[in-house]
């Protein structure tokens, strides 16, 4: 029976004609469903032709799908989330009430820490952007500082939730696939985190520098009274996001604390704010529309919708189905021959499997991937030069995990823009922990190697 194996030129040509449609989709702006789904189409067909069975193919496509269920219920949540937040005045009460006690100095290095920290307790990355995440967001547009460095600060803070947070589920699938403890893998990160964390405060403060001057408080004030003029406002709808983190602190599941969140704020739409159940039904299928007699105010308070989320559905099982056949065809084997080498020193291991994290998760635009891979390629190598379970858990975290937000086809990208409208192209320069965090990883990494190389010359002469 001839081996079932895709050569290196059909495995170049399906990297190429997927890069390809990717790329046209963004630049034309083509849903990327349709990249998605003709790159997956174009790969199944150079598995069949190299003898693959199309009932594994499919099976494997279908599975993955399945295992996403959760998933795409947190999405569309997502935007059932947006809609009845800023229907029942959640959003615009922390908007009204931040415009009083939050001066527009260095916003921005205050929106990063306090995303950060409020990440790290929800344990979801696109689940704090989509609810605290957007009123920072509307609170920096109302001080008039660019949307996309306000969100670069926001994203940044929230991916801390997917790297190192206690209850975030591709943290858990991190330490789960290592054989890590928690506690072993935070001795391991801290190592790169605080670096990374540090670095981004001070980067983030000069940029907030930048914008220091640019808050308008006479348009703020008018922001307050049409506010507070087009709807009722109560420090009590502030108990909203605090009953949100509490439940997350608590382990209750995204879905099930977003289903809380998403019922109690359409109750209080109905019976606080006066909403029709009809409006706020059509505002949580097609997203809420605010009112308040100005244009540049009501864009600010106004998004969400479950349909909306429709499309970022299709484009996950796109890239799901191109995922599982990529890994079902076994072709990125001859990457990984190439990559790694039996005579790899401790830092080269390292490197390469960060790097390899970062490709997988750029080529599949699903961290999953970009975790689960690499882990299972080197875990035994790891092992064979004595490094530590936790080392290998946070070269991927750092790589892998933090920069998915950056590429405009990568479904968190995807999510934010549906979100807030706004392109991981304008905002990932800003995006600035992101990007950092495998540079400090890398340059940690060296420098221990040094330690290491040092301390073994010494032992020798002596």
């Amino acid at each position: 029976m001839r081996e079932k194996k895709v050569s290196m030129v059909g495995t170049i040509a399906i990297a190429a004609v997927t890069f390809s449609l990717i790329a046209m989709a963004i630049v034309f702006n083509i849903s990327l469903v349709f990249a998605f789904s003709a790159a997956s189409l174009f790969t199944l067909v150079i598995l069949l032709r190299n003898g693959y069975d199309p009932k594994e193919l499919g099976r494997s496509v279908l599975e993955g799908i399945k295992e996403c269920r959760s998933l795409f219920a947190v999405i569309l949540m997502m935007g059932a989330t947006v809609s009845t937040w800023l229907a029942s005045g959640v959003v615009p009460n922390i908007v009204y009430y931040a415009f009083s006690y939050v001066q527009p100095f260095n916003f921005i290095v205050l929106a990063f820490l306090f995303t950060l920290i409020l990440a790290y307790v929800m344990g979801t990355a696109v689940g704090t952007i989509s609810t605290i995440g957007l009123a920072m967001v509307t609170i920096g547009n109302g001080f008039m500082l660019p949307t996309h460095v306000t969100l670069g600060a926001v994203i940044s803070g929230a991916f801390i939730a997917d790297k190192i947070a206690p209850i975030s589920s591709l943290n858990n699938l991190t330490l789960g696939i290592t054989e890590s403890s928690y506690l072993d893998y935070i001795k391991a990160a801290i190592k790169t985190l605080l670096p990374t964390i540090l670095l981004s405060t001070v980067i983030y403060y000069l940029i907030g520098k930048v914008y220091v001057s640019s808050g308008d408080m006479s348009k703020v004030h008018e922001y307050q009274t049409l506010i507070q003029n087009s709807m009722v406002t109560s420090p009590y709808l502030l108990l909203f996001p605090i009953l949100v983190i509490i439940l997350a602190f608590y382990g209750v599941k995204t879905i099930y604390n977003m289903s809380i969140g998403v019922a109690l704020a359409a109750l209080v739409g109905i019976f606080v704010q006066k909403i029709s159940p009809a409006v706020l039904i059509k505002s949580i299928l097609w997203g809420y529309e605010s009112q308040t007699g100005m244009a540049e105010l009501d864009a600010l308070v106004s998004g969400g919708g479950l349909m909306r989320m429709v499309e970022i559905v299709f484009i996950i099982t796109g890239s799901v189905a191109l995922s599982c056949l990529f890994e079902k065809g076994n072709l990125l084997k001859p990457l990984l021959n190439h990559l790694f080498k039996d005579e790899d020193s401790r830092f080269a291991l390292i490197a390469k499997t960060g790097l390899l994290s970062a490709l997988i998760t750029t080529a599949t635009c699903d961290q999953t991937a970009g975790i689960i891979i690499p882990v299972k390629t080197t875990k035994d190598k790891f092992a064979e030069r004595n490094i530590e379970p936790a080392v290998l858990a946070r070269t991927v975290a750092d790589t892998g995990t933090v920069i998915a937000p950056l590429m405009p086809w990568n479904v968190n990208a995807i999510i934010v823009n549906s979100i807030l409208g706004i392109s991981a192209l304008q905002y990932a320069p800003f995006a600035v922990l992101c990007f950092i965090n495998p540079l400090v990883m890398i340059l940690v990494e060296y420098v221990i190697s040094l330690k290491r190389k040092n301390l073994s010359m010494e032992a020798s002469r002596s």
